[in-house]
């Protein structure tokens, strides 16, 4: 019994050698794996296992599979006694440098691709500042300029008309001083958004200015980053080229896709995955061909180089918003008709007729207070502000500008008649002298109104 078992292991011996002479390795692994289990003792199994599954140390196995023919070779150590041990030892251990090498190999194209990316990266930073920089220059901006003086001088009205009623004591105090206080807020503001703090006499071309300052420092800085980048990329080429010299060639072909010098293309790909917001594929890509780490790059490399918060950023979004919301008010506001020039014309005919039906019936008004009144009933419609008023037709720009003008002109008229006259009488101050202005102004408003919509509509089309 015992002949028959060395005969068969003897036989096996042979077939294994006849595949391994033919190189029909996959027969012969079948036939190590079968010794293995069969002569568990006998440390040929284990020998030819490991000599099949490297194609006699011809081919590169992965890291898993590295693993198990290492085990498999610390079997053959234990039960192999012969004197040329440490020969085959030594050649062992030599495959597994050579396959260590592959690793590194792999590592360094990982790193090669990571630090392409971050180039591409980088470079896509530059080119979206730069985007960014021609988008704001392209804009015109204003220079040095005080804003919303129509406030401040309506502000200065009403506390005017508050010290002249003080002065002047009356039941008009009833409407001045509420009006007032209005005013002196309206005061303050006024100087606090164009003298105080930050919004010291707000300039768009020196905030642009100073904002492509940074961003141009920022692209400086960058393209140092890009420099360094460089350098640590001849490096890694020069390290690739030198393992590529230290594997064996038989691997090569195994590891082609190692071997190419196609990092470039491969992160060029993987940035576009990223830039195109294909977030799924542009996980597996990192993972796969970089040492990077994914939320890194999403939530800390990609911000700092493509800043959208930024204030350059900010800038021309928040232009963006206001081009978009001058094309809404555009689209709603309404064309003028011709029947409203026509109306217009009705308009200043009744104020012309009114004029010298007033003349001739002049008796019954003062004349200081009418000259004052009417001086501010025609300034209050000259400045009246049609950016923050109604607009929406040249009815509604209109009617709010006549109210105004009626209102200012009435209050001033009263205040001054009652300080010459100690009091108004009501149906004459609230009733008679609103409608004479309204007879006398209505036309100027109206060409006034008409000329501040029509700069509206064109100053709004034209941003």
């Amino acid at each position: 019994m015992k002949k028959c078992i060395k005969e068969t292991l003897k036989s096996l011996k042979e077939k294994a050698e006849v595949c391994l002479n033919e190189e029909d390795y996959e027969q012969a692994l079948i036939i190590g794996e079968k010794i293995k289990k069969t002569y568990s003792k006998n440390y040929y199994g284990y020998y030819l296992v490991i000599k099949s599954k490297t194609k006699n140390y011809k081919e590169y196995l992965s890291e898993e599979e590295l693993k198990l023919i290492k085990k498999d070779f610390e079997d053959f150590m234990k039960l192999y006694k012969k004197n040329d041990k440490d020969t085959i030892k030594a050649e062992f251990e030599e495959y597994l440098e050579d396959c260590l090498e592959v690793v590194n190999l792999k590592k360094i194209k990982k790193e090669l691709t990571s630090k392409y990316f971050l180039k591409c990266l980088y470079n896509e930073g530059i080119t979206f500042i730069n985007q960014n920089i021609n988008t704001i220059n392209s804009y015109n901006l204003s220079g040095k300029k005080i804003t919303n003086i129509y406030d401040l001088i309506k502000g200065m009205f009403l506390l005017s008309c508050l010290i002249f009623n003080l002065i002047n004591r009356n039941y008009f105090l009833i409407l001045t001083i509420p009006f007032g206080i209005f005013s002196v807020i309206t005061i303050y503001s006024f100087f606090s958004m164009n003298f105080f703090g930050d919004n010291k006499l707000k300039s768009e071309k020196d905030y642009v200015r100073k904002i492509i300052n940074n961003a141009n420092y920022q692209i400086i800085n960058i393209k140092n980053t890009i420099e360094k980048t460089n350098e640590t990329i001849e490096f890694l080429i020069t390290q690739k080229k030198s393992l590529i010299l230290k594997i064996p060639e038989v691997f090569l072909n195994e590891i082609k896709g190692y071997v190419d010098n196609d990092e470039q293309v491969i992160a060029e790909g993987i940035l576009n995955e990223l830039l195109s917001g294909n977030i799924s594929a542009f996980t597996y890509l990192i993972n796969e061909r970089t040492n990077l780490n994914v939320d890194d790059v999403l939530q800390k490399i990609k911000p700092e180089i493509i800043n959208e918060d930024n204030d350059l950023t900010k800038f021309i979004s928040n232009k963006v918003i206001e081009k978009k919301n001058n094309q809404n008010e555009v689209i709603l506001m309404k064309k003028v008709k011709k029947y409203n020039y026509f109306i217009i014309l009705i308009f200043l005919l009744i104020s012309i007729l009114s004029i010298i039906i007033l003349f001739k019936n002049f008796s019954e008004i003062n004349t200081v207070s009418f000259v004052f009144a009417t001086i501010t009933g025609i300034v209050s419609a000259l400045i009246y502000n049609i950016n923050t008023g109604k607009h929406s037709t040249l009815v509604d720009t209109f009617n709010d500008n006549l109210l105004s003008c009626i209102f200012n002109a009435t209050l001033v008229y009263d205040l001054i008649y009652s300080s010459i006259n100690d009091n108004v009488n009501f149906l004459y101050g609230f009733i008679q002298m609103p409608i004479i202005f309204i007879l006398t102004l209505i036309g100027i408003v109206a060409v006034i109104s008409l000329l501040k919509y029509n700069y509206l509509v064109k100053k709004l089309s034209s941003v």
